[in-house]
């Protein structure tokens, strides 16, 4: 189905406009056919066909009591078209006919088939598994006629092709017989269409005529295909596919070209009648939503960029400022309690960077996951401290939580503080240093965060001290700015800190 899929893109491309003449379809149907026969006995003589054309006949009758379909055959060896009599009686066949039925047949085909000539020999090759086809014709009262055809390998007793055989029905009246269909094709602004599994239009409503600035018949004469944009036409070929395994209707998007070479989004609803091959479709024009819709992923690709750009440059800031606190310090050396200030607030600074980076580096711009921030912070302090006297070791318990820009910045700055703390004066006996911490998720929205340290010199009622330490007021105005409360804990070793708070709705970017 695929390799007819490709052939019908590539040939009607090239048949689109071409016409040809009775006689000349004949000449290259015959040579096309002749040709066939050759290469078939040139593998194994083709035995005399022993097919049953009673059997044929009685199920050609059977077809035709229930349904109006008829019934054809082709044999190549003698170049003969056999039809039933109901296949008679859709072409409107004159007793009076002086010719060959393959040549009544061919004579009969509109100018809107006559393009896609190279296919119709393609059918009757019969090497394709089976194939379908749309075809339109012109009876000798002049009435015009819209088939569907169907076809399959005619194989003789021993299994050769010897021919092609298939079925035929008049699908006029489902396509323009009845006059509510058509009022509702002209008045609807939506796109109807009525299509074949051959992949042509067999009736498109003026809107399409409109949108695509084609003629009805210059839609009509070719493959679908051939207008839709060529990176979709894989897709577009495979919702046929399925759409027609399936009873429901299916929706899915493709891209047509217009005659004006402009690129069209156009929203589908097919559903395929088996009986007939033909296709019910709606589609929309989505052209304007899509390039709304890729105006705004512009949009917000340039802002994530924007706010990673303003990320990296307020990180890079913080630490020009921490590296300045730095070189002012070492120019104090001699004065320990201003080398202490200078220290402190360098950390401080050197919290609220790293925030910046893990944004900066994040997927998402709006969160950051806060684990791996507190164990980068508490790493941070550790190094900074570190000295020769002093074993800094640290145990993290940490769920997978994530927490915005306006609380991950007060919350480092709060933790940055504590630790500060917990390393200054949490030490042993043997100058050990343990810090640890665990936060996990409460209902309601509600993160607790426990931390501190287990050293022996357990401070009593920190937080009672606001007024004489810069890092207690600092920690009880950051539990304020995220609406939080924090106590120390009793009963415990070292100095521990249990904080509750609200996990804020993570910004939109």
């Amino acid at each position: 189905m695929k390799d007819r899929r490709n052939k019908i893109y590539k040939e009607s491309k090239l048949t689109v406009g071409k016409q040809f003449d009775l006689k000349e379809m004949i000449e290259m149907f015959r040579f096309k056919v002749e040709e066939h026969v050759k290469i078939v006995l040139d593998k194994k003589t083709l035995k005399t066909s022993n097919i049953n054309k009673k059997a044929r006949e009685r199920k050609a009758q059977k077809n035709e009591e229930y349904s109006k379909i008829g019934n054809w055959a082709y044999y190549h060896d003698y170049s003969i078209l056999e039809w039933s009599p109901e296949t008679f009686r859709i072409f409107d066949y004159p007793k009076d006919y002086r010719g060959t039925l393959l040549e009544f047949y061919l004579s009969s085909i509109d100018e809107k088939t006559i393009v896609r000539f190279p296919e119709i020999l393609e059918i009757f090759h019969g090497e394709e598994e089976s194939n379908v086809m749309s075809q339109t014709i012109i009876t000798p009262s002049g009435e015009k006629k819209q088939l569907s055809f169907t076809s399959f390998p005619l194989l003789d007793d021993n299994g050769e092709l010897i021919g092609v055989e298939g079925d035929v029905i008049d699908v006029t009246d489902e396509i323009s017989g009845k006059s509510g269909l058509n009022n509702f094709f002209s008045m609807s602004s939506d796109l109807h269409c009525i299509t074949h599994l051959d992949t042509y239009f067999l009736k498109v409503s003026p809107a399409w005529v409109k949108l695509l600035g084609y003629t009805e018949e210059e839609l009509l004469s070719r493959s679908y295909l051939n207008i839709i944009h060529p990176d979709d036409v894989e897709g577009s070929y495979g919702a046929v596919v399925e759409v027609d395994k399936s009873d429901d209707s299916l929706v899915f998007e493709n891209r047509y070209i217009k005659k004006s070479g402009e690129v069209v989004y156009l929203s589908w609803r097919a559903r395929i009648d088996p009986e007939t091959d033909l296709g019910y479709c709606t589609a929309r024009d989505i052209t304007k939503s899509k390039l709304v819709e890729k105006g705004l992923l512009s949009d917000l690709s340039e802002k994530e960029l924007l706010l990673r750009e303003i990320h990296h440059r307020v990180k890079n800031n913080l630490q020009i400022i921490s590296s300045l606190l730095s070189l002012q310090a070492g120019r104090n050396s001699d004065q320990k309690e201003l080398l202490r200030l200078y220290e402190d607030s360098k950390n401080r600074i050197q919290s609220m960077a790293v925030i910046h980076e893990m944004f900066y580096l994040s997927e998402e711009l709006d969160k950051i996951e806060f684990g791996m921030y507190l164990n980068k912070l508490i790493e941070d302090l550790s190094r900074s401290f570190s000295t020769q006297d002093k074993s800094i070791s640290f145990s993290l318990d940490i769920d997978s939580i994530h927490v915005n820009l306006d609380t991950a910045i007060p919350l480092g700055l709060l933790i940055n503080e504590v630790v500060t703390n917990s390393i200054k004066h949490g030490a042993d006996d043997l100058g050990n240093i343990n810090i640890f911490s665990a936060i996990e998720a409460l209902d309601d929205d509600k993160l607790e965060l426990t931390i501190g340290d287990n050293g022996c010199n357990s401070m009593k009622n920190v937080l009672d001290f606001a007024g004489e330490s810069l890092g207690v007021l600092l920690i009880n105005s950051l539990v304020e700015q995220i609406d939080g409360e924090i106590e120390q804990l009793e009963n415990t070793k070292g100095t521990v800190f249990k904080l509750t708070f609200r996990n804020k709705k993570n910004r939109k970017v």
